[in-house]
């Protein structure tokens, strides 16, 4: 069996001023993928292969902050067989879902429409450009920050935008 070596740390000269650091905090969906892979005993690299992914996508999203594209995300979700809203902190309960292409801009316009708003009024309270929606009705899925600013605005499930919870 092989072990790693333990690489000492760097001592710091006390009377040199030094910056002090607070520690990075992690946002809810690198706590909750830490957490997954932790259960599974899973390594990073690992993960990445399993997503054919690199590992500096995957470092990425631990080290700068990154969430992943939706694709990318329901893989992972899929993978551990969780929902996106557990996956990025929205929800405790941890049930799976399966996504449906049609039904983001489905559920996302009748949103819309509940909320007695314009398709250019919606776009505008998000920040967003009313072309998305357009790009999005043609198939294109959106990104996961927007997809996380919709939920958070409209207040509702990450997998109702995006899939059926099963």
């Amino acid at each position: 069996m092989a072990y790693l070596k333990c690489i000492p740390q760097k001592r710091f000269d006390v009377n040199k001023k030094v910056d002090i650091i607070l520690p990075y905090k992690m946002n809810k969906f690198q706590e909750t993928l830490k957490e997954l892979l932790d259960e599974k005993c899973l390594s990073r690299l690992a993960l990445a292969k399993i997503l054919n992914i690199s590992s500096t996508t995957i470092n990425g999203y631990f080290n700068d902050g990154y969430y992943p594209d939706i694709k990318i995300a329901v893989k992972i979700a899929k993978y551990f067989d969780c929902s996106l809203d557990y996956l990025f902190g929205f929800s405790d309960q941890r049930k799976n879902f399966e996504t449906n292409k049609n039904k983001f801009i489905n559920n996302f316009t009748t949103i819309i429409k509940e909320n007695n708003l314009s398709i250019a009024q919606a776009m505008k309270a998000l920040n967003m450009s009313e072309y998305n929606y357009y790009r999005w009705k043609n198939g294109l899925f959106p990104r996961t920050n927007n997809l996380i600013e919709i939920a958070k605005y409209f207040n509702v499930s990450l997998d109702f935008l995006v899939g059926d919870v099963k």
